[in-house]
């Protein structure tokens, strides 16, 4: 059954007890807008699903993109059929297949909201979904860039197969329970006190500075973005056959984690569909054991060499907003993310990227200062061989003299990690 919501939704929130409607003008105070994109390649037999779980949402105020990718099933006779004239809807056909990310991009044009969710066309959501990621936003003590929900499992048929889809846990110095007291933060309507203690004890804050090797959070649909932070890392490449190839969450969760944190709701919002022809998994998830990988795990070294492209075409802009130390910590943890690859050329390849990204960092770092801040987060080996790509026979000399000295300087910034992350553990068992 589809929920609607009529009238001034503006009155569909509390601050301190009092309607929003009592503080401040008529319509002077809204709650965001939530865009929902959904990107649907083949999948009419989940379609129908998907968008029903978007439109009995109990959230008053969200539109949804639905962009179909070139569908050669009957995908857009469901998706007709199921949006009727809903007017919160927008339908865009795509003449070819632009992959999960390329259809995010397609859908961000004609979204306006204040938060985006990328919804994947074979998962829904709970009734409740955007309720609660919106009022962890509005509630939490630390603004982030995004929420990401607890995914329940479950088979083709929607039977549930696990309570949750299994992700990295954290160390507790690395994270944080940190909603504000509910008497202080704008109050959905549809959050009652019982809801909101919940959300309270769920929810933990991520601090961007930690390690991002693991993947703390949970796949495709569980997430909701800051839509200027969507923005702000949106992808630099062109080529439709390469964002073919990526996901969205891949590209988004750790650029904007890295800049902006997220949080964790270890609530169950959303289902995470398990079945043969999923883009990531095709099988349930267990903590002791590896993922099984579909077409998406091909691609890690593509994805992260993308999300090194970003930061550094942004490196002025990124490292003014976060801090130079902020920004080489996350360039390092890209550069030094492991590659699970079987392609005999991927040491070339990491050669020839890092040689092509070294003259916009020295552009805007100077050539001493990166040559440096590189060497204390990546192997001596790639540095000095994309230093003899980039520059060839004309190496300047001050930076050929820095080339036996690499392994040192890697050698001592690993020291000097090793010690803040000891301080900082001796630190938190002194005051626990």
């Amino acid at each position: 059954m589809t929920a609607t919501f009529t009238g001034d939704t503006s009155a569909q929130f509390t601050l301190g007890g009092i309607p929003s409607t009592r503080l401040a003008a008529p319509g002077e105070l809204k709650l965001p807008l939530v865009s929902f994109i959904v990107r649907n390649w083949n999948y009419a037999g989940f379609i129908d699903a998907t968008l029903q779980s978007i439109q009995g949402q109990d959230y008053p105020r969200f539109e949804a993109i639905v962009v179909d990718n070139a569908s050669t099933d009957s995908s857009r006779d469901v998706i007709r059929k199921t949006v009727g004239d809903d007017p919160r809807f927008t339908v865009i056909h795509s003449q070819t297949n632009l992959g999960p990310l390329g259809g995010a991009l397609r859908g961000l044009e004609a979204a306006r909201g204040e938060f985006v969710v990328f919804v994947d066309s074979d998962d829904t959501l709970l009734s409740n979904f955007a309720s609660m990621h919106v009022q962890v936003h509005l509630a939490g003590r630390l603004n982030i860039a995004f929420t990401s929900c607890c995914a329940l499992e479950t088979t083709r048929d929607g039977v549930m197969v696990n309570g949750h889809r299994e992700r990295t846990m954290l160390a507790r110095p690395e994270a944080q329970q940190d909603l504000r007291p509910a008497a202080f933060v704008p109050r959905l309507a549809t959050i009652d006190d019982a809801t909101y203690a919940q959300l309270a004890r769920g929810t933990t804050i991520l601090d961007p500075r930690i390690s991002i090797w693991h993947w703390p959070w949970s796949p495709g649909t569980s997430n909701m973005y800051r839509r200027f932070m969507v923005d702000l890392v949106a992808p630099v490449c062109d080529d439709p056959d390469r964002l073919r190839r990526l996901a969205a969450d891949g590209h988004y969760n750790r650029l904007c984690h890295l800049l902006g944190g997220s949080a964790i709701i270890d609530v169950p919002l959303s289902t995470y569909r398990v079945h043969d022809q999923n883009f990531y998994a095709s099988a349930p998830s267990l903590r002791y054991m590896g993922t099984n990988g579909g077409p998406a795990s091909n691609f890690g070294g593509l994805r992260i060499r993308e999300l090194i492209r970003v930061l550094v075409t942004h490196a002025e802009d990124f490292s003014w907003r976060i801090g130079a130390d902020r920004y080489w910590n996350a360039l390092g943890m890209l550069l030094q993310y492991p590659r699970h690859t079987s392609d005999p050329d991927d040491g070339t390849k990491a050669t020839a990227f890092l040689a092509e990204q070294l003259p916009r960092l020295n552009a805007v770092f100077g050539e001493k200062q990166t040559l440096r801040q590189l060497a204390k987060r990546t192997s001596p080996r790639l540095l000095g061989a994309a230093l003899r790509q980039c520059h060839g026979s004309n190496m300047p000399f001050g930076t050929r003299r820095e080339l036996p000295f690499l392994g040192l300087r890697r050698l001592k910034g690993r020291i000097r990690e090793k010690l803040r992350k000891w301080r900082g553990r001796g630190g938190n068992a002194t005051h626990s």
